[in-house]
């Protein structure tokens, strides 16, 4: 396996004066001008190949430069909109808070002005509702008054009409008590001669059934005598 060499960086004038160094010493048919040739030849691929890399990389370096830079435009144009953008935005939000600052000194006066009127209103009120009060009052004593008076000429006529019914009832006690005594002494005269035609009727009943077996008796004997005479005869 091919063992990697560490590559560093030289400068290209150093590279120039150690040319030149070989160039005296192959010209002074110096033996070390050959080794340093060995080694510039072995060594000028890679020095090739990293001049090659550096130049990639600083190609490569300004196409992302080149990128970022454009990409840095486009953010800074996009962030100048938006910032115009919100300029205005925060324009027409000072002017919007200033009608608002000026709708609420409007909404203030507004406000001290109705509670004055409010205030007044509550002064004339409390002095209408002290005034209605006193009327009320007088109102609701000439009301009581007047229905007190109403009660006792009720109550007078009410005690006057009760006088007169308790007459009326004394005499409808007096005539019930009299018809009562006169029901009992009628109910009493009735009893005793309902008694007295009990009594008749069992004497009528008695003497009718004495008359018939009398009469049954009479027969019977009238009939044994009919029947010794027709027995003598023959």
């Amino acid at each position: 396996m091919e063992k990697e060499l560490a590559i560093q960086c030289v400068p290209a004038e150093m590279l120039q004066r150690l040319k030149a160094l070989a160039d005296r010493l192959w010209e002074d048919k110096n033996p070390a001008s050959v080794h340093l040739n060995a080694i510039l030849e072995e060594f000028e691929p890679d020095l090739k190949t990293l001049g090659h890399i550096i130049k990639e990389y600083e190609a490569d370096y300004a196409g992302r430069l080149a990128f970022n830079e454009r990409e840095h435009a486009q953010k800074e144009s996009r962030l100048r909109e938006e910032i115009s953008d919100f300029s205005r935005r925060l324009f027409e939000l000072d002017k919007e808070h200033a009608a608002g600052l000026k709708k609420i000194e409007e909404l203030k006066a507004a406000l001290n002005a109705r509670e004055a009127v409010l205030s007044e209103l509550k002064s004339k009120t409390l002095e209408d509702g002290s005034e209605l009060n006193s009327k009320y009052v007088d109102k609701m004593q000439e009301l009581y008054d007047r229905v007190n008076r109403k009660e006792l000429e009720m109550l007078a006529r009410w005690e006057e009409k009760n006088s007169g019914l308790d007459a009326k009832v004394q005499v409808l006690e007096s005539d019930f008590a009299a018809k009562v005594k006169q029901f009992s002494l009628r109910e009493r005269a009735l009893e005793e001669d309902f008694k007295a035609r009990k009594a008749e009727l069992i004497k009528t009943f008695d003497r009718i059934r004495a008359d018939l077996e009398a009469r049954e008796k009479a027969l019977a004997a009238h009939g044994k005598n009919g029947a010794g005479g027709k027995g003598g005869g023959l």
